[in-house]
């Protein structure tokens, strides 16, 4: 019966609760095809004493047409940063690069703590957003964990010149120890 009724709620269990939103619900948009389906409607049952305005009717069809090139202009956007995203990611293929080496802070966020060296190995595109596997780690790292090409100096360390993490990452070699004051 759950099967059954899971065709219906469009889950497999009544108690499981969906979230919808537009992008994902094509119920709440409205295409071209069924733009002009409405407007044959709504003018195949108007009111013959008092038809529907023609300047209303063609600012109605400019905004539809509006819309639907800027539907196409951002699937275009979005089409031509991804391939951009891609090239520029396997570009960095046998390269040297410094990563960001992250911390989950108390909140649960990955907060940048030191950097790493290393040369790029290859580059996975199959998990949706491009991401960086170097030589000699484990770890894949996302497209966003590059902090630059080549040796770029570590941006987190704090003003004593140690850095502020776990010490895990390559960083830039061995702190400064501070000199004692002369007397």
């Amino acid at each position: 019966m759950a099967v059954a009724l899971g065709s219906v709620s469009g889950t497999d269990s009544p108690y499981k609760t969906g979230s919808y939103t537009v992008e994902a619900n094509d119920k709440n948009t409205l295409s071209m095809t069924g733009y002009f389906q409405l407007l044959a409607a709504q003018l195949k049952n108007q009111d013959m004493s008092n038809p529907m305005d023609n300047s209303e009717l063609m600012a109605q069809m400019t905004q539809m047409a509006m819309v639907q090139s800027m539907t196409t202009m951002t699937d275009a956007m979005k089409n031509s940063t991804a391939v951009n995203t891609q090239t520029y990611a396997a570009s960095l293929v046998g390269q040297e690069v410094t990563m960001a080496v992250t911390k989950e802070n108390s909140y649960g966020i990955e907060t940048p703590v030191d950097v790493k060296y290393a040369k790029v190995e290859y580059v996975n595109f199959t998990t949706g957003s491009p991401t960086i596997k170097l030589v000699d780690d484990e770890k894949e790292y996302s497209l966003t964990h590059l902090v630059g090409m080549g040796r770029v100096p570590n941006p987190f360390k704090d003003q004593t010149g140690e850095s502020s993490g776990t010490g895990e990452g390559e960083g830039e070699g061995e702190p400064e120890v501070p000199k004692e004051p002369e007397e």
